[in-house]
């Protein structure tokens, strides 16, 4: 067995049976295709690697045999590697990461005088999704005649992961957000068109200039929210309190700190076609001291007022039936109990327990349509179980 299939599946089944062609032109940043190219398997894919001839003097083809378990295409046989593997039927999706300026504008143009660029024309002409990475200088980026094959490219049906621009460099995307793209193009699209809000994270109350009010919440379950939505061809956008999980770059996102300045941009959720309401948002605001709290003050005591209701001014502004609001309780009882009366409301309510907060595993109950669904898995499960349910 090749180590390459040692890592399958460790990550997730997402491209179990899933053959991807990576293909690696000669930007500096192609270091990076041995990392893609290994979590692709690691997520379950079979790749197939194509290198140009230029490629191979930044990394060695041999690198590349280790990572995919296969030996590179770097130049065309009898085999006819591009029609063989690239094609549909064949392929499920083909990746040029990095791809150069040149790369970029010789497909615009239809010339297929390498085997990165022959595999690409071929999956474009038999309908295979192909994902376009760039890496480049900015100035490159940004000259009018790169800028115009992108757009070219995207007519032609490609996707075009941007680049991280960091002073005068267009930098490769970052891994996750390529992956995400790869699971999104071969994923069922069946949320494709829909425009999605997720609400999630910790707000944070002001006591002072320091010290702030806040709880356990970790956000976890909102970016599996978000990934799971992107995957399956939504338009997605995340507003965020306070969370440890990292924000993904694949998705817009905007950022609040307290209750009152999530209010102020409620108005914008006008256009959702639904908005998850899965935040831990505070019940109670202190009223904020000027400075900071000095550090040896016995039996301190803050004055705390009731905090406006989110999900009440959202009703308001875009009606029950899109949203989908999450109840905690410490007590089981207590959660089914409110979370059936909050669901003759609103279109879906996910209930869970106070004790899950921060964990990675946790039991949920979705109520909908007078139904009531108990399961208890890992997050990222229960995020696809809560999309499946979800309905038009």
């Amino acid at each position: 067995m090749h180590p390459s299939e040692e890592i399958k599946f460790e990550k997730s089944r997402k491209l179990e049976g899933k053959r991807i062609c990576l293909c690696i032109t000669s930007s500096a940043a192609c270091i990076e295709a041995f990392y893609l190219c290994r979590e692709l398997i690691r997520h379950g894919a079979d790749v197939d690697v194509f290198m140009s001839e230029e490629a191979t003097k930044l990394i060695h083809p041999n690198l590349m045999e280790f990572a995919s378990g296969k030996k590179p295409v770097v130049e065309l046989s009898g085999y006819t590697e591009h029609v063989s593997l690239c094609r549909k039927g064949c392929c499920d999706a083909v990746v040029v990461c990095p791809c150069t300026a040149n790369t970029i504008s010789k497909i615009a143009l239809g010339i297929a005088d390498n085997a990165v660029t022959s595999c690409v024309l071929t999956a474009i002409g038999s309908k295979v999704p192909v994902i376009v990475v760039p890496a480049m200088h900015l100035s490159l980026m940004k000259n009018d005649s790169v800028e115009e094959n992108i757009e070219r490219l995207k007519e032609m049906g490609c996707i075009i992961v941007e680049p991280r621009i960091e002073g005068e460099r267009a930098k490769i995307a970052d891994r996750e957000t390529i992956i995400e793209n790869v699971i999104r193009c071969v994923r069922e699209g069946d949320l494709e068109g829909k425009k999605i809000l997720i609400i999630g994270g910790a707000s944070a109350e002001k006591i002072d200039d320091i010290r702030v009010l806040t709880n356990r919440s970790s956000g976890k379950f909102a970016i599996e929210l978000v990934r799971e939505c992107f995957e399956r061809g939504a338009y997605v956008e995340l507003w965020h309190g306070w969370m440890r999980e990292k924000v993904p770059d694949y998705v817009k996102s905007r950022e609040f700190e307290s209750v009152e300045d999530l209010l102020k941009m409620i108005d914008d959720c006008k256009n959702f076609d639904f908005i998850f309401v899965c935040a831990a948002l505070s019940n109670y605001i202190p009223e904020p001291m000027d400075g900071k709290i000095p550090s040896n003050i016995r039996g301190l005591t803050l004055d705390l007022r009731v905090a406006p209701r989110l999900i009440d001014k959202l009703r308001e502004i875009v009606g029950e039936e899109r949203i989908i609001a999450f109840k905690a309780e410490e007590k089981e009882e207590d959660l089914i109990k409110k979370a059936k009366e909050m669901s003759r409301v609103f279109h879906m309510v996910v209930g869970n327990l106070t004790s899950s907060f921060g964990s990675d595993r946790t039991k949920i109950w979705i109520f909908k349509d007078g139904d009531v669904l108990e399961k208890e898995d890992k997050k990222d499960k229960l995020a696809e179980l809560i999309i499946d349910k979800l309905g038009g």
